[in-house]
Protein backbone atom coordinates (compact mmCIF):
# COMPACT_ATOMS: atom_id res chain seq x y z
CA UNK A 1 0.00 0.00 0.00
CA UNK A 2 1.03 3.51 -1.42
CA UNK A 3 0.82 5.37 2.11
CA UNK A 4 1.57 9.20 1.17
CA UNK A 5 0.40 11.27 -1.97
CA UNK A 6 2.16 10.85 -5.24
CA UNK A 7 4.10 13.62 -6.20
CA UNK A 8 4.10 13.22 -9.56
CA UNK A 9 7.35 13.06 -9.99
CA UNK A 10 8.03 16.33 -8.56
CA UNK A 11 11.56 15.89 -6.54
CA UNK A 12 11.18 19.39 -4.27
CA UNK A 13 7.46 17.35 -3.22
CA UNK A 14 8.91 14.19 -2.41
CA UNK A 15 11.75 15.67 -0.23
CA UNK A 16 9.04 17.71 1.35
CA UNK A 17 7.50 13.89 2.29
CA UNK A 18 10.73 13.22 3.57
CA UNK A 19 11.36 16.00 5.52
CA UNK A 20 8.08 15.60 7.12
CA UNK A 21 9.12 11.81 8.78
CA UNK A 22 12.32 13.18 9.59
CA UNK A 23 10.83 16.16 11.76
CA UNK A 24 8.33 13.37 13.17
CA UNK A 25 11.45 11.21 13.79
CA UNK A 26 13.10 13.79 15.61
CA UNK A 27 10.31 14.39 17.61
CA UNK A 28 10.27 11.16 18.75
CA UNK A 29 14.51 11.05 19.56
CA UNK A 30 12.94 14.29 21.90
CA UNK A 31 10.39 12.67 23.44
CA UNK A 32 12.38 9.15 24.87
CA UNK A 33 15.22 11.42 26.03
CA UNK A 34 12.64 13.41 28.07
CA UNK A 35 12.40 16.72 26.37
CA UNK A 36 10.13 19.37 26.06
CA UNK A 37 7.91 19.08 22.81
CA UNK A 38 9.32 21.03 20.20
CA UNK A 39 12.63 20.98 21.96
CA UNK A 40 14.68 19.88 18.33
CA UNK A 41 12.77 22.42 16.62
CA UNK A 42 13.88 25.18 18.64
CA UNK A 43 17.41 23.91 19.03
CA UNK A 44 17.80 23.61 15.37
CA UNK A 45 16.27 27.01 14.38
CA UNK A 46 18.93 28.93 17.09
CA UNK A 47 21.82 26.81 16.11
CA UNK A 48 20.87 28.09 12.64
CA UNK A 49 20.48 31.79 14.00
CA UNK A 50 23.56 31.71 15.40
CA UNK A 51 25.37 30.47 11.86
CA UNK A 52 23.80 33.20 10.36
CA UNK A 53 25.26 35.28 12.65
CA UNK A 54 28.71 33.92 12.04
CA UNK A 55 27.97 34.35 8.45
CA UNK A 56 28.16 30.85 7.51
CA UNK A 57 27.07 29.29 3.68
CA UNK A 58 23.90 28.25 2.87
CA UNK A 59 24.44 24.63 2.62
CA UNK A 60 25.92 24.94 6.02
CA UNK A 61 23.02 25.91 7.87
CA UNK A 62 20.93 23.93 6.27
CA UNK A 63 23.48 20.27 7.29
CA UNK A 64 23.41 22.20 10.84
CA UNK A 65 18.94 22.70 11.45
CA UNK A 66 18.93 19.19 10.41
CA UNK A 67 21.07 17.86 12.93
CA UNK A 68 19.77 19.49 15.21
CA UNK A 69 16.05 18.65 13.89
CA UNK A 70 17.94 15.18 14.79
CA UNK A 71 20.01 15.88 18.00
CA UNK A 72 18.33 13.27 19.99
CA UNK A 73 17.33 10.03 17.62
CA UNK A 74 20.45 8.09 19.29
CA UNK A 75 18.30 7.91 22.12
CA UNK A 76 15.74 5.24 20.44
CA UNK A 77 17.63 2.31 20.93
CA UNK A 78 20.33 3.52 23.15
CA UNK A 79 20.74 1.22 26.15
CA UNK A 80 20.00 4.27 28.73
CA UNK A 81 16.36 4.66 27.77
CA UNK A 82 14.96 1.72 25.60
CA UNK A 83 13.03 -0.63 27.70
CA UNK A 84 13.94 -3.67 29.47
CA UNK A 85 17.16 -2.44 30.41
CA UNK A 86 17.77 -2.21 34.64
CA UNK A 87 21.22 -1.09 34.54
CA UNK A 88 22.56 0.69 37.30
CA UNK A 89 22.55 4.44 37.18
CA UNK A 90 26.75 4.88 36.69
CA UNK A 91 25.54 2.64 33.64
CA UNK A 92 22.93 4.51 32.28
CA UNK A 93 25.16 7.12 32.69
CA UNK A 94 28.02 6.29 30.16
CA UNK A 95 25.28 3.84 27.59
CA UNK A 96 23.56 7.81 27.62
CA UNK A 97 27.17 8.96 26.33
CA UNK A 98 26.88 7.27 23.03
CA UNK A 99 23.41 8.80 21.86
CA UNK A 100 25.30 11.52 19.56
CA UNK A 101 27.36 8.59 17.84
CA UNK A 102 23.95 6.48 17.73
CA UNK A 103 22.47 9.33 16.23
CA UNK A 104 25.16 9.76 13.73
CA UNK A 105 24.81 6.53 13.13
CA UNK A 106 21.48 6.75 12.15
CA UNK A 107 21.81 9.53 10.05
CA UNK A 108 24.26 8.06 8.13
CA UNK A 109 21.49 5.59 6.58
CA UNK A 110 19.62 8.44 5.35
CA UNK A 111 20.81 9.13 2.06
CA UNK A 112 18.84 12.24 1.80
CA UNK A 113 20.73 13.87 4.30
CA UNK A 114 23.80 16.44 3.46
CA UNK A 115 26.79 14.53 3.82
CA UNK A 116 28.31 17.32 6.45
CA UNK A 117 25.37 16.19 9.38
CA UNK A 118 26.07 12.94 10.69
CA UNK A 119 29.00 14.61 11.58
CA UNK A 120 27.48 17.62 13.39
CA UNK A 121 25.20 15.22 15.50
CA UNK A 122 27.95 12.96 16.59
CA UNK A 123 30.49 15.93 17.48
CA UNK A 124 27.80 18.13 19.12
CA UNK A 125 28.73 17.55 22.96
CA UNK A 126 32.51 17.80 22.30
CA UNK A 127 34.25 20.42 24.61
CA UNK A 128 36.59 22.84 23.33
CA UNK A 129 39.33 21.49 25.79
CA UNK A 130 38.75 18.20 25.14
CA UNK A 131 36.74 16.45 27.57
CA UNK A 132 33.75 16.45 25.93
CA UNK A 133 32.31 13.30 24.17
CA UNK A 134 32.07 10.67 22.14
CA UNK A 135 35.67 11.09 20.93
CA UNK A 136 37.09 13.82 22.71
CA UNK A 137 38.17 16.38 19.92
CA UNK A 138 39.71 19.56 21.17
CA UNK A 139 39.81 23.05 19.67
CA UNK A 140 39.75 23.56 15.54
CA UNK A 141 39.50 19.77 15.28
CA UNK A 142 35.63 20.34 16.42
CA UNK A 143 33.60 21.14 13.80
CA UNK A 144 32.06 25.11 14.12
CA UNK A 145 28.34 24.10 13.34
CA UNK A 146 28.95 21.48 16.40
CA UNK A 147 29.73 24.09 18.36
CA UNK A 148 26.62 25.76 17.60
CA UNK A 149 24.45 23.22 18.40
CA UNK A 150 26.32 22.77 21.54
CA UNK A 151 25.71 26.48 22.46
CA UNK A 152 21.86 25.85 21.53
CA UNK A 153 21.17 23.07 23.78
CA UNK A 154 23.27 24.71 26.48
CA UNK A 155 20.95 27.68 26.30
CA UNK A 156 17.70 26.23 25.78
CA UNK A 157 18.05 23.89 28.54
CA UNK A 158 19.10 26.72 30.83
CA UNK A 159 16.11 27.86 33.27
CA UNK A 160 17.29 31.81 33.27
CA UNK A 161 18.06 32.69 29.74
CA UNK A 162 20.04 35.84 31.28
CA UNK A 163 21.52 33.91 33.75
CA UNK A 164 23.31 31.06 31.22
CA UNK A 165 24.64 34.17 29.01
CA UNK A 166 27.24 34.32 31.86
CA UNK A 167 27.45 31.37 32.68
CA UNK A 168 28.55 30.35 28.87
CA UNK A 169 31.15 33.49 28.96
CA UNK A 170 32.57 31.60 31.65
CA UNK A 171 33.14 28.67 29.55
CA UNK A 172 34.84 30.24 27.02
CA UNK A 173 37.92 28.03 26.36
CA UNK A 174 36.59 25.82 27.87
CA UNK A 175 33.60 23.81 27.01
CA UNK A 176 33.12 26.63 23.93
CA UNK A 177 35.36 28.17 20.96
CA UNK A 178 35.99 31.83 21.89
CA UNK A 179 34.73 33.10 18.46
CA UNK A 180 31.72 30.68 18.63
CA UNK A 181 31.29 32.21 21.79
CA UNK A 182 31.59 36.23 20.40
CA UNK A 183 29.24 35.06 18.02
CA UNK A 184 26.43 33.45 20.48
CA UNK A 185 26.69 36.99 22.85
CA UNK A 186 26.32 38.59 19.38
CA UNK A 187 23.05 37.15 18.95
CA UNK A 188 21.65 37.39 21.99
CA UNK A 189 21.86 41.23 22.21
CA UNK A 190 20.75 41.75 18.63
CA UNK A 191 17.57 38.62 19.31
CA UNK A 192 16.86 40.01 22.88
CA UNK A 193 17.43 36.36 23.58
CA UNK A 194 14.55 35.08 21.24
CA UNK A 195 14.84 32.39 18.93
CA UNK A 196 13.00 32.64 15.95
CA UNK A 197 11.48 29.80 14.46
CA UNK A 198 12.93 28.70 11.00
CA UNK A 199 11.29 26.48 8.46
CA UNK A 200 13.23 22.84 7.06
CA UNK A 201 15.46 23.28 4.44
CA UNK A 202 13.62 21.16 2.21
CA UNK A 203 15.91 22.15 -0.72
CA UNK A 204 18.93 21.17 1.46
CA UNK A 205 18.31 17.16 1.39
CA UNK A 206 19.55 15.57 -1.15
CA UNK A 207 17.84 14.18 -4.07
CA UNK A 208 18.65 10.40 -3.40
CA UNK A 209 16.77 6.91 -3.33
CA UNK A 210 15.15 7.86 -0.09
CA UNK A 211 10.54 7.59 -0.18
CA UNK A 212 8.96 9.10 2.84
CA UNK A 213 7.05 5.45 3.40
CA UNK A 214 10.13 3.41 3.54
CA UNK A 215 11.78 5.77 5.93
CA UNK A 216 9.16 5.72 8.19
CA UNK A 217 8.81 2.21 7.95
CA UNK A 218 12.21 1.93 9.05
CA UNK A 219 12.22 4.47 11.52
CA UNK A 220 8.93 2.66 13.49
CA UNK A 221 11.20 -0.50 13.10
CA UNK A 222 13.73 1.25 15.75
CA UNK A 223 10.29 2.94 17.57
CA UNK A 224 9.45 -1.24 18.16
CA UNK A 225 12.87 -2.33 18.87
CA UNK A 226 13.33 0.46 21.57
CA UNK A 227 9.72 -0.55 23.10
CA UNK A 228 11.15 -4.08 23.57
CA UNK A 229 8.12 -4.99 20.72
CA UNK A 230 10.43 -5.89 17.83
CA UNK A 231 7.86 -5.93 14.62
CA UNK A 232 4.76 -5.13 16.32
CA UNK A 233 3.74 -2.83 14.14
CA UNK A 234 3.96 -4.93 11.20
CA UNK A 235 1.87 -7.52 12.85
CA UNK A 236 -0.55 -4.90 13.70
CA UNK A 237 -0.95 -3.49 10.12
CA UNK A 238 -1.44 -6.83 8.80
CA UNK A 239 -4.28 -7.41 10.85
CA UNK A 240 -5.44 -3.82 10.35
CA UNK A 241 -5.09 -3.38 6.39
CA UNK A 242 -6.97 -6.91 6.24
CA UNK A 243 -10.02 -5.89 8.52
CA UNK A 244 -10.24 -2.63 7.20
CA UNK A 245 -10.15 -3.89 3.42
CA UNK A 246 -12.80 -6.30 4.71
CA UNK A 247 -15.26 -3.26 5.64
CA UNK A 248 -14.74 -1.59 2.22
CA UNK A 249 -13.20 1.69 4.09
CA UNK A 250 -11.83 4.50 1.75
CA UNK A 251 -9.20 4.53 -0.18
CA UNK A 252 -8.40 7.92 2.33
CA UNK A 253 -9.19 6.14 5.45
CA UNK A 254 -6.94 3.00 4.48
CA UNK A 255 -4.00 5.03 3.79
CA UNK A 256 -4.64 7.23 7.28
CA UNK A 257 -4.58 3.94 8.79
CA UNK A 258 -1.44 2.46 7.47
CA UNK A 259 0.37 5.60 9.05
CA UNK A 260 -1.57 5.29 12.07
CA UNK A 261 -0.10 1.77 12.42
CA UNK A 262 3.05 2.95 11.75
CA UNK A 263 3.38 5.89 14.58
CA UNK A 264 1.46 4.63 17.27
CA UNK A 265 4.10 3.31 19.50
CA UNK A 266 6.13 6.64 19.26
CA UNK A 267 3.47 7.17 22.57
CA UNK A 268 5.43 4.94 24.39
CA UNK A 269 9.31 5.52 23.98
CA UNK A 270 9.50 7.67 27.10
CA UNK A 271 7.63 5.65 29.31
CA UNK A 272 9.97 2.63 31.32
CA UNK A 273 7.50 -0.14 30.92
CA UNK A 274 6.51 -1.70 27.95
CA UNK A 275 2.80 -1.27 27.32
CA UNK A 276 2.17 -5.07 26.60
CA UNK A 277 3.69 -5.94 29.97
CA UNK A 278 1.37 -2.93 31.93
CA UNK A 279 -2.23 -4.21 31.57
CA UNK A 280 -4.27 -7.02 29.83
CA UNK A 281 -5.15 -5.34 26.42
CA UNK A 282 -9.13 -5.84 27.69
CA UNK A 283 -8.88 -4.59 30.83
CA UNK A 284 -10.48 -1.54 31.88
CA UNK A 285 -7.76 -0.79 34.53
CA UNK A 286 -5.36 0.05 31.49
CA UNK A 287 -7.59 2.91 29.85
CA UNK A 288 -5.94 5.81 31.17
CA UNK A 289 -2.34 4.16 30.60
CA UNK A 290 -3.65 3.29 26.73
CA UNK A 291 -5.42 6.58 26.55
CA UNK A 292 -1.71 8.19 27.60
CA UNK A 293 0.28 6.40 25.08
CA UNK A 294 -2.39 7.53 22.54
CA UNK A 295 -2.21 11.03 23.00
CA UNK A 296 1.32 11.35 23.05
CA UNK A 297 1.57 9.43 19.47
CA UNK A 298 -0.77 11.88 18.39
CA UNK A 299 0.79 14.91 19.62
CA UNK A 300 3.92 13.99 18.56
CA UNK A 301 1.80 13.59 14.86
CA UNK A 302 -0.28 16.54 14.67
CA UNK A 303 2.47 18.98 13.69
CA UNK A 304 3.80 17.23 11.07
CA UNK A 305 1.61 17.72 7.62
CA UNK A 306 1.13 14.70 6.26
CA UNK A 307 0.79 12.85 9.36
CA UNK A 308 -1.34 14.97 10.87
CA UNK A 309 -5.09 13.15 9.59
CA UNK A 310 -3.24 9.56 11.07
CA UNK A 311 -2.84 11.83 14.37
CA UNK A 312 -6.31 11.45 14.94
CA UNK A 313 -6.84 8.41 14.41
CA UNK A 314 -4.03 7.56 17.00
CA UNK A 315 -5.74 9.76 19.23
CA UNK A 316 -8.82 7.66 19.28
CA UNK A 317 -7.66 4.36 19.92
CA UNK A 318 -7.95 4.54 23.47
CA UNK A 319 -11.57 5.29 23.05
CA UNK A 320 -14.37 2.21 23.95
CA UNK A 321 -17.64 1.23 22.18
CA UNK A 322 -19.88 1.79 25.08
CA UNK A 323 -18.36 5.49 25.48
CA UNK A 324 -16.39 4.84 28.56
CA UNK A 325 -13.09 4.87 27.12
CA UNK A 326 -10.29 7.95 27.46
CA UNK A 327 -9.14 10.62 26.62
CA UNK A 328 -12.45 12.07 25.24
CA UNK A 329 -15.22 9.54 26.23
CA UNK A 330 -16.49 9.51 22.67
CA UNK A 331 -19.04 6.57 21.69
CA UNK A 332 -20.19 4.69 18.81
CA UNK A 333 -20.48 6.93 15.69
CA UNK A 334 -18.07 9.53 17.20
CA UNK A 335 -14.96 6.97 16.90
CA UNK A 336 -14.00 7.16 13.64
CA UNK A 337 -13.79 3.41 12.25
CA UNK A 338 -10.09 3.62 11.32
CA UNK A 339 -9.56 3.77 15.07
CA UNK A 340 -11.75 1.35 15.85
CA UNK A 341 -9.99 -1.29 13.67
CA UNK A 342 -6.25 -0.14 14.93
CA UNK A 343 -7.30 -0.28 18.83
CA UNK A 344 -8.55 -3.84 18.32
CA UNK A 345 -5.15 -4.70 15.69
CA UNK A 346 -3.27 -3.64 18.63
CA UNK A 347 -5.90 -5.68 21.57
CA UNK A 348 -5.74 -8.72 18.96
CA UNK A 349 -1.61 -8.91 18.40
CA UNK A 350 -1.29 -8.95 21.72
CA UNK A 351 -3.59 -11.97 22.59
CA UNK A 352 -2.90 -15.54 22.30
CA UNK A 353 -4.12 -16.22 18.99
CA UNK A 354 -7.02 -13.50 19.54
CA UNK A 355 -8.51 -15.55 21.89
CA UNK A 356 -11.61 -13.28 24.15
CA UNK A 357 -12.15 -10.45 22.04
CA UNK A 358 -14.99 -11.58 20.83
CA UNK A 359 -16.37 -10.35 24.52
CA UNK A 360 -15.46 -7.34 24.48
CA UNK A 361 -17.96 -6.62 21.00
CA UNK A 362 -20.25 -4.10 21.93
CA UNK A 363 -18.10 -2.56 24.94
CA UNK A 364 -14.86 -2.43 24.16
CA UNK A 365 -15.16 -2.66 20.49
CA UNK A 366 -17.46 -2.47 17.57
CA UNK A 367 -19.12 -5.60 17.05
CA UNK A 368 -18.64 -5.05 13.26
CA UNK A 369 -14.90 -4.82 13.54
CA UNK A 370 -14.86 -7.66 16.02
CA UNK A 371 -16.49 -10.14 13.41
CA UNK A 372 -14.29 -8.62 10.65
CA UNK A 373 -10.67 -8.99 12.71
CA UNK A 374 -12.32 -12.50 13.46
CA UNK A 375 -12.92 -13.67 10.11
CA UNK A 376 -9.22 -12.26 8.71
CA UNK A 377 -7.75 -13.78 11.64
CA UNK A 378 -9.59 -17.33 10.78
CA UNK A 379 -8.43 -16.76 7.35
CA UNK A 380 -4.81 -16.35 8.08
CA UNK A 381 -4.91 -19.35 10.53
Amino acid sequence: MTLFQDTGGDPRAARALVADVLAWFGAVGDAAMGNAPGFALRKASLAVALAKTAGSSESEQHALYLAGRLHAIGAIGNRAFRKGDALPERVTRMESWDVPAQGARICETIAALPHETPDIVRWQHEAWDGTGYPDSLRWTGIPRPAQFLALADRYLHAADPEEVLGHIGLESGRAFNPETVRTFTMWFHLSAGDVEIAEMPIDGLLDAPTDAQSLLERFADLVDAHNAVDGRWRRVALLADATAASLALSDEELHELGIACRIFGAGEVDEPTVEDDAFDPLARLGVDHRARNARAASALALPIASLRAASAIVDARGEWFDGTGKPSGRARKDIPIAAGVLAAAIAFERLDRGERIDTTAGTQFDPVIVRALMEVAKQRA
